[in-house]
């Protein structure tokens, strides 16, 4: 505690309609703080004034009203926070006003004011200021009533039976005070100022110093919480969009693919057929040329048939290769495509899973935070720790597996080479045609191309099943995210201080 000749501060609190602005405004010599006498509003916004009265320079704070029912101690710091770097300067004195006997609610409101930002000192630095009493120039009047006064007191609190009461009365300036309101008003303002002037030490326990502090830090705790909230909200509708486009180009190519699929398949069954009718011919011309070393006759009809034979099934083969390819490169091209929205998507869960990351060092701050811990606007602190439950509590879970197992088995190149060869193979006799009939028939369901696609068919339909039911998760989440942006929303527009005529 140390003496200053600066700005002396002067807190004004009590309940609403007690007379605290009526008591600025007498005070200050002015009008400019709101003398509203209903005890459910009262004063709805805190206001300061600055004047000089025998060359000190004094700075009344009137404060909203505590004690009722309409608001919170909470709701009272709040407010309380606009002149936060004010008050963290000190205080000469504070004046509670009243204007009987303090109820349980007042004085409860008070212990916890006093808990917020004060200490167990605060009633050194705290008078009692009596209003609407007729006799307040009696001094024998304000003695018993001080008397009466602190037995009353005592029975709520023994702290409060002790600071200085001064007694006053500053009837409204209007009806039937109209005639004397003014020099009672007058005298009430000696008789305070005279007591507020051999008020010279300054009050400032440890959590007031701070308070300012305190205040600046929780704000921009709220500050940082709405910003990363709108990123998470930004990567969020990203990864939501882009899974959409997967889910979309999946389904696209799953049917895309089993169209090609099946024309592979009757590319097969096509080959199959004719590859049986060359094969049998090849087999019959071999035959009757072997036969037309007996019978030469046989002999030539044997060649053509097993040459024509063999043209044909090298023609089938090479058919069926080409068609086969065709499809299979829009399969490729389907699998390419699809990997570049994949990566588009992870990109963006990866993006998300950072911006949430971030919560976790805000959430640190929050939890760890002087404003919190001393409760000093629960409703603030009620938002902030709700918006930080939903996304980093409870962690919005936005990774999806994109991996699909597509081993390919299918060779373009290695069909044609097989087909080469084994047709370089039937110019001699040999039993390979009997093999190459069983093949082709085999492969009408089982060729490597097909197989690839029924693979990927089946790994797509299982993954766009989970794919639908992560969008319906990310949809709930992403209606929280933005529930959570409306409360922050909300919640910035009480830390913009409006400027107060002065």
């Amino acid at each position: 505690m140390h003496i200053r000749e600066e700005v002396r501060n002067i807190l004004l609190i009590g309940s609403a309609g007690k007379g605290k602005s009526t008591l600025a405004n007498v005070l200050t010599e002015t009008n400019d703080f709101d003398e509203n006498t209903n005890r459910i509003r009262g004063t709805e916004e805190l206001k300061s004034e600055e004047f000089g009265y025998e060359g000190i320079k004094y700075r009344i704070i009137d404060t909203v009203g505590f004690g009722d029912s309409t608001k919170s101690t909470g709701e009272i710091l709040s407010k309380l926070e606009k002149k936060a770097d004010i008050i963290s300067e000190g205080l000469n004195q504070i004046l509670f006003v009243t204007n009987g006997r303090f109820t349980k609610e007042e004085v409860e409101a008070f212990k916890l004011l006093s808990k917020a930002i004060f200490d167990d000192q605060v009633t050194d630095f705290t008078t009692i200021v009596c209003t609407n009493f007729p006799d307040f120039e009696d001094y024998e009047a304000c003695e018993r009533d001080r008397k009466l006064f602190r037995e009353e007191t005592v029975k709520f609190s023994e702290q409060l039976a002790h600071p200085v009461i001064i007694y006053v009365d500053n009837p409204p300036a209007k009806g039937r005070y109209l005639s004397f309101y003014r020099e009672s008003r007058e005298e009430s303002r000696k008789i305070l100022l005279t007591h507020l002037k051999t008020c010279q030490e300054i009050y400032r326990p440890e959590l007031l110093a701070k308070f300012s502090k305190m205040v600046d830090e929780f704000n921009l705790i709220i500050e940082d919480i709405n910003k990363e909230t709108i990123i998470v909200d930004y990567y969020l509708n990203n990864c939501i969009s882009y899974l959409k486009e997967v889910i979309i180009e999946r389904e696209k190519i799953v049917e895309m693919i089993e169209e090609r699929k099946e024309n592979v398949k009757e590319q097969m069954k096509q080959r199959c057929f004719f590859n049986t009718l060359g094969h049998a011919a090849i087999l019959s011309g071999k035959a009757l040329a072997v036969a037309g070393l007996w019978f030469p006759p046989a002999f030539v009809p044997g060649v053509i048939l097993s040459t024509g034979g063999w043209f044909g099934v090298a023609s089938s083969d090479s058919v069926s290769i080409i068609k086969e390819n065709e499809a299979y490169q829009i399969f490729e091209k389907c699998l390419v495509d699809d990997k570049e929205k994949s990566e588009m998507l992870e990109n963006s869960q990866i993006e998300l899973k950072d911006a949430i990351g971030k919560f976790k060092e805000i959430n640190s701050r929050f939890e760890n935070s002087e404003y919190k811990k001393h409760d000093i606007d629960r409703k603030k602190i009620e938002v902030a720790k709700d918006v930080l439950n939903k996304i980093w509590g409870e962690e919005i879970k936005s990774d999806i597996n994109l991996k699909t197992d597509a081993k390919i088995k299918h060779s373009t190149g290695i069909k044609a080479v097989r087909a080469a060869v084994e047709a370089f193979c039937k110019i001699v006799p040999s039993p390979l045609s009997f093999y190459c009939i069983y093949r082709d028939h085999k492969e009408v369901e089982s060729r490597t191309s097909v197989e690839d696609m029924e693979k990927a068919i089946k790994d797509w339909k299982d993954g766009l099943k989970a794919f639908k039911e992560k969008e319906q998760l990310l949809n709930i989440e992403y209606e929280k995210i933005t529930s959570c942006k409306e409360e922050m929303s909300n919640l910035l527009l009480t830390l913009i201080e409006i400027p107060t005529p002065t």
